[in-house]
């Protein structure tokens, strides 16, 4: 009875009690183990795994690694940690490579056991001169504010689901029915099995998307929010692929990172919850249209785990791609209501959310995805061109961008300012061809044929939903039935349809490509015709609701064969193509950022065009003829060096850190500016003026107007929440209507 009535109070009392315990363990001082030695090792001679210290013990914790080293040439070592008397698991790290241009590791391992025979391993390939030196360890706090964060997490999920389920019993609030939870939530488990081993499946885009992450959380280390420019990519030079590649998702695990979880536990978080908030926003958004909650969490299903989206996120790796098909019913629900609601209704002046919440989504995960929807958009707009002149549904989708622009205004004003301003390579990148890279027939419904690009389809379910509809359409079985209704499904079939076709090899992409140089421009960006499948997947789903809905109506029987046929296909298809891929793709195991190394930036999209990327490393200042340094120190995207002209004539310094606008430099004395020019290898080049002597800090400023961008996102976010959020009740159940044949 106590626990019944006093739920709230006992676990609120249970989670001070454990916060308070960690609270003061966080408190306590960190030790730091200090070790004097050496070796010296024989050029010529390469060793797999000398130990450098060996007999270290060590309490369970997450701990900073710094050897001291000299070495001469770039990656000729690796650096990490071995202990074979842990647990399995134990021990995590994946260490660092040895750098020309750093004298000292700079790694976390995570040890869940404590030790005393921890040994400090280099593997060395035998070229260029190696010599190592003393070794520090630092306790860090980061094993007991991850542990922390796990424990308000579970804390905060448990008191949401006592409260909606207090306000339920007060009828305050309307909730799904049981079978949804669970069948939502089986979904979400299903989609993120992948997540659930000891791994990360070896795809071609995932360290790409990794260094993202790591590149986020660097940011907001180096002092920046919202990030702009990842300040260790590149070698420490900084990277504008924040700017160009929104990164409003991935702050999630920058977050976790920050919080003492390893890169792989925070990228397997984020697409769990990505896999759980796409199978709600899919049952929600299919549920409303066809307003029943079986054949929302049937289109949920299929479209959760359908095996495009599968093969996305895990396969290959496409982390924003994958996120952005979040988004894509939330869009898709809001074009739905725009024409085929009554525009004098009532709730049709909301119509707009779904629709801004779907395109900010898109605008700040996956640019191409939304290019692909804009097209989408335009075509169904067209289609409908006569709801267009419509006064209320042209102010709703006038106001649905208008949402999306403001809620990404902080994000496409620095995107816009570049792309503008800055002569980056991907603006030089139009050469590229797609065509031969489409996909055949047969491979729309099987999974991936070839190991030289992306040629994954949909899945025989939902073309086999396409070809039942097309029966139905035929066989003049649609006439009867609401008119508004079943000209919006025959539009999602026309464009699911149509979009399979794009994606095929016989689509004249060449010809597209050689009209002009923007339609060269826009084709060669795709890289892959498939990705028209991301919006034929939630097409033809959107055509499978329809025929259950039909089903429904007609014979029930029919209708409960329809599930069972798209359940079965779910197994058949998605799951076997996951679980294939989890036993034949390689995998690995990724713990530390400095494990991937600094260097990989993909196409390098985002670089100065003109910049060589080989002659990118770590590397000092290079003060120019007549110019002497007394002192240099560089962290992240700051430089602070007392430097001296000396001689007649201007003289610079070269910085390692790329040359991208919103660099300033000024004398930390008398706060004057100094000119900064495009220097060797587009790096940044402060010019010191005849006679200058004194100390010089140069630091990456966002421009002013960015700001206003983000002022104005933050005026659209406490707009929505203060005029939308609930005032009485909480109604996110999908009401069943009854219908009567005509």
């Amino acid at each position: 009875m106590f626990l019944r009535k006093n739920r709230f109070i006992f676990v609120f009392a249970v989670l001070m009690f454990l916060l308070a315990g960690l609270a003061i363990r966080i408190a306590l001082p960190n030790a730091v183990y200090q070790y004097e030695g050496g070796h010296v090792f024989t050029e010529g001679e390469a060793s797999d795994g000398t130990v450098v210290y060996e007999g270290i013990a060590l309490p369970p914790g997450v701990y900073h690694v710094a050897l001291d080293f000299t070495t001469d040439t770039d990656l000729a070592a690796l650096c990490t940690v071995r202990d074979g008397t842990v647990i399995r698991g134990g021990l995590r790290t994946n260490g660092e490579h040895l750098y020309a241009g750093n004298h000292q590791t700079d790694f976390h391992m995570w040890l869940y056991e404590g030790t005393e025979n921890m040994q400090i391993v280099v593997s060395y390939g035998g070229k260029g001169q190696l010599e190592t030196g003393g070794l520090t360890i630092r306790e860090t706090d980061q094993l007991w504010v991850s542990l922390m964060v796990v424990l308000l997490g579970v804390a905060a999920l448990t008191l949401s689901i006592l409260y909606f389920w207090e306000c339920a019993r007060a009828h305050r609030v309307e909730l799904p029915k049981k079978q949804v939870f669970f069948f939502v939530t089986l979904i979400g488990v299903l989609a993120s099995i992948p997540c659930l081993y000891d791994s990360l499946l070896g795809g071609a885009d995932l360290t790409y998307h990794l260094q993202r992450i790591e590149g986020c959380k660097d940011g907001i280390l180096s002092g920046q929010f919202p990030v702009r420019l990842e300040p260790e990519w590149v070698y420490g030079h900084g990277y504008a692929n924040a700017i160009f590649y929104c990164n409003a998702l991935l702050y999630l695990p920058a977050l976790l990172r920050l919080a003492g979880f390893t890169v792989m536990a925070s990228y397997q978080v984020y697409c769990v919850i990505l896999s759980f908030a796409t199978a709600w926003i899919a049952w929600y958004c299919f549920g409303k249209i066809f307003i029943d909650d079986n054949i929302g969490l049937v289109c949920s299903a299929l479209y959760t785990l359908s095996i495009f989206r599968e093969y996305k996120l895990y396969s290959c790796g496409a982390v924003g791609e994958g996120s952005a098909y979040t988004f894509l019913p939330l869009v898709l629900y809001g074009l739905y209501l725009a024409f085929t609601k009554d525009p004098k209704d009532k709730s049709y002046k909301t119509t707009w959310l779904p629709i801004a919440l779907g395109y900010a989504g898109l605008i700040q995960t996956h640019v191409l995805t939304c290019e692909i929807t804009a097209l989408v958009t335009i075509v169904i707009c067209l289609i409908y061109i006569r709801r267009i002149f419509v006064l209320n549904t042209f102010l709703e989708l006038a106001k649905g961008v208008a949402g999306a622009l403001g809620l990404s205004m902080w994000y496409l004003i620095p995107f816009l300012d570049y792309y503008i301003t800055q002569d980056v390579h991907i603006k030089h990148v139009s050469a590229r061809t797609i065509q031969e890279r489409g996909l055949y027939v047969t491979q729309l419904l099987t999974g991936r044929q070839s190991e030289s690009y992306d040629a994954i389809g949909i899945g025989p379910v939902l073309v086999l939903g396409l070809c039942v509809f097309l029966v139905i359409a035929a066989g003049g079985f649609l006439r009867g039935q609401r008119e508004k209704f079943v000209r919006f499904s025959v539009m999602s079939a026309i464009l699911g349809l149509g979009l399979m076709i794009m994606s095929l090899r016989f689509f004249p992409w060449d010809a597209i490509q050689n009209l002009n140089g923007l339609s060269a421009s826009l084709v060669s960006s795709l890289q892959f015709p498939n990705r028209f499948l991301g919006w034929g997947t939630a097409f033809l789903v959107a055509v499978y609701g329809f025929v259950l809905w039909y089903l429904r109506t007609w014979k029930k029987i029919l209708f409960r064969a329809g599930i069972a046929v798209a359940v079965a296909g779910i197994a058949v298809t998605g799951l076997y193509q996951v679980s294939v891929d989890m036993k034949e793709q390689d995998t690995f195991q990724l713990y530390n950022e400095e494990g991937m190394g600094f260097g990989y930036i993909s196409g390098a999209e985002y670089l100065i065009q003109g910049t060589d990327e080989s002659l990118l490393t770590f590397r000092g200042a290079g003060p120019g003829e007549g110019v002497s340094l007394n002192s240099y120190q560089k962290k992240y995207l700051q430089v602070d060096m007392s430097c001296v002209k000396e001689g007649s004539g201007a003289g610079y310094v070269d910085l390692p850190m790329l040359f991208y606008k919103g660099y300033r430099a000024f004398e930390k004395e008398t706060g004057a500016g100094l000119e900064l020019q495009d220097g060797w290898n587009h790096v940044v080049r402060v010019v010191l003026p005849e006679g200058f002597a004194g100390e010089v800090r140069v630091c990456f400023v966002s421009p002013f107007y960015w700001r206003i961008g983000e002022f104005v996102t933050l005026l659209v976010i406490v707009y929505m929440i203060v005029f939308f959020w609930p005032k009485k009740s909480i109604n996110t159940g999908v009401k069943y209507e009854k219908r009567v044949q005509q």
